[in-house]
């Protein structure tokens, strides 16, 4: 029978594991892990190996550090439970282990000889590399010193050019066919600092060095109430679809907390606590012009990253109800986007206005179809809202408040179409620069309306020459004593302003 559940959240007391140990090891449907030698298996891999292909069951491992030389691998498994016992579980990943390579390695071969064959193992992930060229390979056979990889090599890797092989594995990678994978409560400690990442760039076809993996034919698999720290690569990289990362805390990784690859489709990012990634984002959502399918990220806070949320390429993202504080460049960024909300998100800095250099939300690259409403932008040191060539984008009821550029600025050649309505700009340019202001538009066919303004310090509203057939209407533009010059600056074609209430 399984373990009766809920599980603790906490560790357990030893008298409660023998308990635990005396009344299910040997069970079918939950196996137990114990480092120690009481349980099932004392490896992780020998548990999950043990267990059926299809409605596997569970493994519960007990606290104790457990460190992998190669990644915990769940391949074309179905239900398939992975449980900790809180941090005391922890899967940490070892050392590098780096071997030069003996004889020039020629592209399309499977062999690569190295120098010492005993330090490496079967099934290892490894970096095939020199200065030149590089790839991520999986060792399947050792004979003395020559390793015979899973795949032919793409390029050549030659002695004279530094050619090397190292280990370069996630803890804990989940492909092939799999679906329906949990895991749940435990500590991943990615051990970056004596890692080397397996890759250049951001998105590769594959590459290991993260704290989790899925790749890109997996399903509906659950990352839930885990602790990822200091991986080489991300703390959560995810292909496939159906998937669900939630209530996880993820810091210290080299790239993003959570990174949702292109590809991926039906996917969401909720409750994470996302901070102080070395690298980059919080929370990364595809990768540049490459497709991503419907994401929701919802209710995560991210502080202390490059960016707080990055969502690029694809349709169909929602960003909702996040706290993001003190990321360095932007809080909010979506980039290529088609049909986006961005809603309810509170978006900091810090008190010097230091942070977020980008801006609070920064729309970019021909993003359109999109709504951004009800957010909370202050202490920025850039543009509050920055549309950049974005078209029918409705920005509306956001209240935004000392930034130290424009509060909402939209620019761009592709810049048009976008609705500015019912937002509260207050402080806009603390720097006191004369140069920003509340609202600046560049672009054409833009309605401006019922917009509050106050304090901007150089115009509460200007209509560049950029513009033509704005509509200004409605709009409260409060301005005080040493600003140098008027409420509304009209530089445009065709731009009807009626309405407007000044002071």
């Amino acid at each position: 029978m399984p373990l009766p559940k809920p599980y603790p959240p906490n560790e357990i007391d030893y008298q409660d594991w023998d308990d635990l140990s005396d009344n299910y090891a040997g069970k079918a449907a939950t196996l137990i892990v114990d480092a120690g030698g009481k349980g099932d298996h004392s490896t992780i891999q020998e548990a999950v190996d043990a267990l059926p292909s299809t409605s596997a069951g569970e493994v519960l491992v007990k606290g104790g550090t457990y460190t992998l030389t190669r990644a915990v691998l769940i391949e074309d498994r179905e239900d398939l439970v992975i449980r900790g016992v809180g941090k005391a579980t922890e899967l940490k990943v070892a050392n590098k282990v780096q071997e030069l390579i003996a004889t020039d390695a020629a592209s399309g071969q499977k062999n690569v000889i190295v120098a010492d064959g005993s330090s490496l193992a079967v099934g290892q992930h490894v970096c095939v590399r020199d200065d030149s060229a590089f790839e991520v390979n999986r060792i399947t056979s050792i004979n003395g010193n020559t390793l015979t990889m899973e795949d032919n090599l793409a390029s050549q890797y030659d002695v004279s050019d530094n050619g090397r092989v190292y280990t370069c594995h996630s803890a804990i990678y989940i492909t092939g066919s799999s679906k329906r994978i949990r895991i749940h409560n435990l500590l991943v400690e990615g051990n970056r600092a004596n890692q080397e990442f397996s890759r250049e760039g951001y998105f590769p076809d594959e590459h290991q060095g993260d704290g989790i993996r899925l790749s890109a034919a997996t399903e509906s698999c659950v990352v839930e109430g885990c602790w990822i720290k200091s991986a080489a690569g991300h703390g959560i990289c995810a292909g496939g679809v159906g998937h669900r990362f939630a209530h996880n805390e993820c810091w210290d990784n080299e790239y993003d907390g959570v990174n949702v690859e292109p590809g991926c489709d039906r996917v969401l990012v909720l409750g994470n606590h996302c901070h102080d990634q070395n690298s980059w984002n919080g929370i990364q959502v595809g990768y540049g012009n490459n497709g991503i399918g419907t994401v929701s990220v919802i209710g995560n806070h991210c502080h202390g990253n490059r960016q707080g949320i990055a969502a690029q390429g694809g349709a169909n993202v929602e960003i909702v109800g996040n706290v993001l504080q003190d990321n360095v460049e932007d809080g909010i960024e979506i980039w290529s986007m088609d049909r986006f909300v961005i809603s309810g998100n509170v978006i900091s800095g810090a008190d010097d206005v230091s942070d977020m250099t980008g801006a609070g939300i920064h729309v970019e690259q021909v993003s359109s179809v999109g709504l951004i409403t009800g957010n909370l932008i202050e202490l920025c040191a850039g543009h509050g809202i920055h549309l950049q060539d974005a078209a029918y984008v409705t920005v509306t009821g956001n209240t935004i408040r000392k930034v130290t550029k424009h509060g909402v600025n939209l620019s761009g050649d592709s810049a048009r179409d976008c609705v500015i309505s019912g937002n509260t700009v207050i402080g806009a340019d603390q720097g006191d620069t004369a140069t920003y202001n509340g609202i600046a538009v560049a672009g054409d066919r833009c309605c401006i309306t019922g917009n509050r303004l106050d304090d901007c310090d150089k115009y509460a509203i200007h209509i560049t020459s950029a513009s033509d057939r704005t509509l200004c209407l409605g709009n409260h533009c409060y301005q005080y004593t040493g600003v140098p010059v008027g409420a509304i600056l009209d530089e445009g074609t065709n731009t009807t302003i009626d309405h407007n209430v000044t002071a």
